[in-house]
């Protein structure tokens, strides 16, 4: 018998199902987009063949089909093509440089998933400048196209010595294209990662940035999108520019791009209602936070909020749910007027930031030249606040214990329960362990930056130390045991499904425990009929909250996707 090709070449079997495995994976992908997006969404994707393109597309072209839309078919086929021939000339290295009348295209300097730009020689006249165009071209969806086209109606209407002008708004051959001066510099990110400006000279380089968005700001621009790579310093000159006005908004104008629940803006940057997909309703506070977030990084070295490893997820349900660390938690030698000036610029509610970027501009001209800032610092109570905001879970079990405290007193004194001094003693260990318990795992949490096991540790204490007092409070017949309720409930505000899963998994055993104890060790009288309704009860509650979490991680996941798509076009 003689062995099939395949057997003669294993490598390409493993080959070909390597292949259909990415096909699979890539259409499942497409699929969930939009159709007029789903072309350019492929044509985005790195590291990819023009046969692997081939057999995506086909597919997408199929399922086209199946939907009753016949009519992409010959556009998705020539997209096929012109695709595969721009993947192929773009591993051969001649990708070609776009021809442009009245200029000439030296080079390619920078490119993203969405934009590319080139290094030019204007002939009329003459000078050298930037082009950017869609990296897409023709296959841009038209929200894209729209957003390319914000980007230079923003940035055109505005006169400012550190906003990168427009030169020129053109099409050729269908495909927009901007004209704008050409910057010779780094990015202020880049800089600041390799340590090359002092932190004084990139003080005052930030305060003509903020003077720069204050004019954007009068003009009913706001930027959204402000973080240190968005920030051009000229090397010859040290001059700042403010760059990438794609995402902006005109207070003026009701473009439709945004919609309900969108996340617009770079997570670590973006201010907390952007994070809550607020960004339709966004005000230039949020260019202040934008402005506050570059601060607190020239002054630490890091954004306000990033989550470990640089995960998007996290780091979005950070910004939704903390404040952020004053600059001077993290380094003592930070002025007090600069901590000030920072916190207040990052403040969770809009409100309480200044509410433009001159505002913000005159309290660092004020630092710079050495005279008093007009922001003061926090009064007790929003310390008290903050600090509540910011340690949650320390402060949900002070306020727990110290609930559970007033009444137990007031139950002894006034005699509502019989005097137990083993109850009594018991309560006086727990309460200061429980605080200890909290204090230590939040600070760890804050340490380990979120991480998961932090949390079923603590959780994990929190049920040892409750089960303590409803055994010594009389077992299964205290009232104590509808605390466990509490504990699944409080779980769902670490916004981790699984989390809420392993509380309630745990609650029902401590449960069982404390019940099958008082039956066969005390010889208490229980009922099981009061004991099984109690534990179907604790198990709905936490599927109930496992749910309505799990469906909102899923939206979140949703929206983070979307974000990361955007950015990596920017």
């Amino acid at each position: 018998m003689t062995p099939s090709s395949q057997d003669d070449h294993p490598g390409k079997g493993r080959d070909a199902a390597t292949a259909y495995s990415q096909v699979e994976v890539l259409f499942h992908a497409a699929v969930q987009l939009p159709q007029d997006e789903r072309i350019s969404w492929v044509m985005r994707q790195k590291d990819i063949t023009p046969r692997i393109a081939e057999n995506v597309m086909a597919a997408l072209r199929a399922d086209i089909r199946c939907e009753g839309n016949d009519d992409v078919d010959q556009e998705s086929a020539a997209a096929v093509s012109i695709f595969a021939a721009a993947l192929e000339t773009q591993h051969s290295g001649l990708r070609p440089l776009p021809c442009i009348p009245n200029y000439e295209i030296i080079e390619e300097i920078a490119r993203g998933g969405m934009g590319v730009v080139y290094r030019a020689q204007q002939k009329r006249p003459e000078r050298i400048v930037a082009i950017k165009m869609l990296r897409m071209g023709t296959f841009s969806s038209p929200n894209e196209v729209q957003r390319f086209l914000n980007e230079a109606n923003a940035a055109s209407s505005l006169c400012h010595p550190a906003i990168v002008p427009i030169y020129e708004v053109g099409e050729i051959h269908g495909e927009p294209f901007i004209t704008m001066k050409f910057i010779n510099g780094a990015t202020l990110d880049e800089l600041l990662t390799q340590n090359e400006i002092a932190t004084t000279a990139v003080i005052g380089k930030l305060l003509i940035v903020s003077q720069a968005i204050a004019e954007a700001h009068e003009q009913g621009i706001v930027h959204r999108d402000l973080k240190p790579s968005n920030i051009l310093i000229d090397r010859t000159t040290g001059q700042p520019w403010v760059t990438d006005f794609g995402v902006a908004r005109d207070l003026k104008l009701d473009s439709g791009l945004t919609t309900a629940g969108d996340i617009m803006g770079t997570p670590g940057y973006m201010a907390p209602e952007q994070a809550l997909g607020k960004s339709g309703t966004v005000s230039p506070a949020a260019d202040v936070y934008g402005l506050g977030a570059i601060l607190y990084r020239i002054l630490t070295g890091r954004p306000p909020i990033q989550a470990e490893g640089g995960d998007v997820a996290r780091t979005i349900e950070l910004i939704r749910e903390h404040d952020v660390i004053a600059p001077r938690e993290r380094d003592h030698r930070i002025p007090k007027e600069l901590n000030t000036l920072c916190i207040k610029s990052l403040e969770t509610d809009a409100k309480l930031r200044y509410q433009h970027a001159g505002a913000f501009a005159d309290d660092l001209q004020r630092y710079l030249e050495g005279t008093a800032i007009q922001a003061k610092p926090r009064g007790l109570l929003q310390r008290l606040l903050s600090s509540a905001r910011h340690r949650p879970g320390f402060a949900a079990t002070l306020s727990v214990l110290g609930v559970f405290s007033v009444y137990h007193l007031v139950a002894n004194y006034a005699g509502l329960r019989p005097d137990s001094h083993k109850f009594n003693t018991i309560v006086a260990v727990v309460v200061p362990v429980a605080i200890i318990n909290a204090w230590f795992w939040q600070s760890w949490l804050r340490r380990t930056q979120g991480a998961a096991w932090t949390l079923y540790a603590w959780t994990t204490g929190e049920a040892v130390l409750l089960t303590c007092v409803v055994m010594a409070g009389g077992g299964a017949a205290s009232g104590m045991n509808s605390a466990y309720f509490l504990l699944v409930a409080a779980s769902v505000l670490r916004c981790r499904p699984l989390l809420v899963g392993y509380v309630t998994v745990l609650t029902m055993l401590c449960y069982s425990f404390v019940w099958a104890y008082s039956v066969f060790a005390v010889r208490q009288s229980a009922d099981p009929l009061i004991a099984i309704p109690r534990l179907l009860a604790l198990s709905l509650v936490g599927i109930i909250q496992y749910i309505a979490l799990r469906h909102s991680s899923v939206s979140l996941e949703s929206q983070v996707n979307r974000l990361s798509q955007r950015n990596s076009r920017n």
